[in-house]
């Protein structure tokens, strides 16, 4: 008989305990957890931590729930009713943003955590030291220390999307998820490539210019893609600002103030802020029903 079937309960729930002191984060085995992060979400020094802290480390990054069922893109199309087919569409992608922005604030609690521990001039353990300069690695963040500066600078960048904002644009930019780069390749949100055989190649790229369509392995794979690019690349600063300023004012974050800092996720620049920002307020309701 396994010896973990021997044990009393008293002596099952010792252990449990025991092992929810060592791995406060972990749901699972952290190592088998880590294997649906992205190659981005990964630490890049794990190898350097004692075999412990290297479990509490994953335990710290991975999500607190699991993988939605990944499913094939519906044809959408074939839904006649135009309310119904939205609803449709939202209720397809939302678990996938959902899961996004669950590990985001699971992220952000422990942030939080250690900037209390700095405040109070605590010293922080090296795992997470650790923790810390993964996060500067998964979110761009360069030449910064491990200090209150710091950690402010994960704030604002570790913050959640609202699902409407990102429904909104995943509307926008696949046709309500009729576009061949959503169909063929779970490109929801228009995201394009560099290297080439990354992607499709768009067959009105002008001359001189070299960008794919990304093509992802799932929709969960396009969300998590959508998160880093808007959390990361710096011509999303304004929103990151917008995001920061509202959190500390009021700590609500709208999806309508935040589609202000979108003027160049498009070449048409204000008018495509305008577009979704109208949008959002036309599927207010259904994306609530949704």
């Amino acid at each position: 008989m396994n010896n973990l079937l021997k044990l009393s309960g008293l002596g099952l729930a010792t252990l449990l305990v025991g092992c929810a002191a060592v791995y406060p984060f972990m749901q699972a085995d952290p190592r088998a957890e880590a294997q649906q992060l992205a190659d981005w979400q990964m630490p890049s020094k794990l190898s350097a931590l004692e075999s412990e802290d290297q479990l509490k480390l994953l335990s710290r990054l991975t999500y607190p729930d699991l993988m939605p069922e990944l499913k094939p893109v519906p044809d959408f199309s074939a839904i006649k009713d135009t309310d119904s087919r939205k609803k449709a569409f939202f209720a397809y992608l939302t678990p996938y943003i959902e899961r996004e922005n669950a590990r985001i604030l699971k992220l952000r609690r422990q942030i939080d955590e250690l900037a209390g521990k700095l405040q109070q001039q605590q010293q922080l353990t090296v795992e997470e030291y650790a923790f810390i300069y993964s996060l500067f690695d998964e979110f761009k963040i360069d030449m910064m220390d491990a200090d209150l500066d710091g950690v402010r600078e994960l704030l604002a960048r570790v913050d959640v999307l609202p699902v409407s904002l990102v429904l909104t644009q995943a509307a926008k930019e696949s046709g309500w998820g009729s576009s061949r780069f959503t169909t063929e390749g779970y490109n929801f949100f228009g995201q394009w490539c560099f290297k080439t055989g990354c992607g499709v190649v768009p067959s009105k790229r002008g001359q001189g210019k070299y960008h794919e369509v990304a093509v992802f392995a799932h929709a969960a794979e396009s969300v998590n893609a959508y998160f880093y690019n808007l959390n990361t690349f710096y011509v999303y600063e304004e929103l990151r600002a917008i995001r920061a300023k509202a959190r500390a004012q009021d700590g609500h974050v709208a999806a309508e103030k935040l589609a202000v800092g979108l003027a160049r996720y498009s070449e048409r620049g204000q008018q495509y802020v305008e577009e979704i920002s109208a949008m959002i307020i036309a599927t207010s309701k259904i994306i609530g029903q949704s």
